[in-house]
């Protein structure tokens, strides 16, 4: 049992003192060797003595090449004898080594520790700079100029944005800045791209503003505009409004004066105020009559500009247009089946509602002697009115059912008067109105409407002279109000009673030709 114990005893004491010679031992071989898993510069130098580190980084160096990777595919070299390479020594590595404790090498089993010399590569700068200027990234053959991200053309899905191409211009003073980088920690390779050597686009599709410029042209092209006269549409859509975008800085708008085009393309296609028209007659008679204020007539500025609000808008969906003056129905026949028919030969007028004659009446129409004659022409009734005060130079009067059509034209009550029709007008007629039977007036007034046509049209222009100096027309009744005289309106009302009667253009200067035309926005 004693022998047992002594020699545990023994092989005890034979391990710890074997553990600690050991430990000892490689504590006095770290003193000129670097610990366990030694990083420099990147390569593992563990266990390694300073003269066989140094002598490493020698025979490393002289055979030294840095691979430079750059767009496209393009690389190239640069070797130690391209530029003098060479490494040079000082107390690096001894620092390194005095800055380890022998005693703890025990934990760099278990860490690494990386250190990084930066003065011991030594090169030729200006060798440097030359070689830098023959590299392959320099040669024209492999410069493409960068190109910005722009919006594609318009196509069925709109406009797209086409990614920036940054090219391969080399940017010189980054090229170097990196390649100093590299050699100097003796780098295998480098790569231009990484580290932003290139010259790059200046509009990316990431640009918040491009986006937004195709966001807004999408949205203009994106909306369909259906415009809707009578069975004939017209379909605005992408194709078109493409055309009309402008951008300044990236804002997009809407080109007015191209919007404007369209719109006076719609209004000389559809518009049929001051054209003529084929009418037949209560006769039978089929009459071309080119005079008159009736019509659709288009407000263009209006138009145009409500357009480009719904564009801007991005809403789709059918349009009406903003009108002037409206006729009762479009195409060729805008006078519709409900309308007055005067006829100015048999003084003689029929009131029409849809297609069935409701009311006819003799009148008494302009005094053709006096140069008064009723204007012919096709009208809409401008209103209708009870109780209207009529105006001459030196009187006032008043009216039960007034309605006129043509300015101050229009038809009305004439109680003055005692008989109708015949020839009355060629000499002893109204102003220019319309004079009615009372009790006819009062029906007539209750079957027309605003803008209801009325069609105008016969009557003699003129008096024979023998028939005016061999008959003294009767002197007018002294209670006639002077037909055609002005109703009491405001001077506003007066003015735009003129403009759509066609005796004045929009813009207040008055119309000169005799038949009324389409006029000009």
């Amino acid at each position: 049992m004693r022998k047992t114990k002594r020699r545990i005893l023994y092989i005890l004491i034979t391990v710890v003192t074997a553990a600690a010679v050991a430990y000892l031992g490689l504590a006095l071989f770290f003193t000129k060797h670097f610990f366990f898993n030694t990083i420099i510069n990147g390569e593992n130098y563990s266990v390694s003595a300073v003269n066989s580190v140094e002598n490493g980084f020698l025979d490393t160096s002289s055979q030294y090449v840095l691979r430079i990777d750059g767009r496209d595919g393009v690389s190239d070299t640069i070797t130690a004898a391209d530029i003098a390479l060479r490494v040079e020594f000082g107390s690096e590595f001894e620092d390194i080594m005095q800055g380890q404790e022998a005693l703890l090498w025990p934990a760099s089993v278990f860490r690494e520790t990386e250190y990084t010399i930066n003065t011991m590569v030594t090169y030729s700068k200006e060798a440097l700079d030359k070689k830098i200027d023959t590299l392959s990234f320099f040669e024209s053959d492999n410069i493409r100029q960068p190109q910005d991200a722009y919006l594609s053309d318009y196509t069925e899905n709109g406009y797209q944005i086409i990614p920036e191409e940054q090219g391969t211009v080399p940017i010189r003073e980054k090229i170097q800045s990196v390649v100093e980088e590299a050699i100097s920690l003796l780098d295998e390779s480098v790569d231009l791209d990484a580290k932003e050597c290139y010259a790059s686009a200046q509009v990316t599709s990431n640009s918040r503003a491009l986006q937004r410029e195709c966001e807004d042209r999408n949205r203009f092209t994106g909306v369909t505009v259906t415009y809707l006269f009578g069975e004939e549409t017209e379909v605005l859509d992408g194709n078109t409004i493409k055309d009309w975008i402008t951008a300044d800085g990236g804002a997009v708008s809407l080109d007015p004066e191209l919007v404007r085009e369209y719109v006076n393309g719609l209004a000389r296609k559809y518009d049929t105020w001051g054209k003529k028209r084929e009418f037949r007659t209560t006769g039978g008679e089929v009459i071309t009559i080119k005079e008159g204020a009736y019509g659709w007539w288009m407000n263009r500025p209006e138009e145009t500009q409500a357009l480009i609000e719904q564009i801007e808008s991005g809403k789709s969906g059918e349009r009406t247009p903003v009108y002037h003056a409206e006729a009762a129905q479009f195409g060729e026949d805008d006078i519709g089946d409900t309308y007055v028919e005067i006829d100015l030969t048999s003084q003689h007028l029929w009131v029409y509602e849809d297609g069935e004659m409701v009311e006819e009446t003799d009148f008494v129409s302009g005094n053709v002697s006096r140069g008064y004659s009723t204007p012919i022409g096709v009208y809409g009734i401008t209103y209708k009115e009870r109780n209207a005060t009529l105006r001459g130079a030196t009187y006032t009067s008043h009216v039960d059912y007034w309605m006129p059509f043509n300015g101050n034209v229009g038809m009305h009550d004439a109680s003055w008067r005692s008989s109708f029709g015949e020839d009355i007008y060629l000499r002893n007629g109204s102003h220019g109105c319309v004079n009615l039977p009372p009790k006819k007036a009062e029906v007539i007034y209750e079957y027309v409407e605003k803008g209801e046509p009325v069609i105008v049209y016969g009557g003699q222009t003129s008096v024979p002279r023998q028939e005016v100096t061999d008959q003294n027309p009767p002197e007018q009744d002294p209670a006639d109000p002077g037909e055609g005289a002005d109703p009491v309106l405001t001077p506003e009302q007066q003015i735009q009673l003129w403009i759509e009667a066609g005796l004045l253009n929009p813009d207040g200067t008055p119309v000169q030709q005799p038949a009324v035309q389409v006029p000009a926005e």
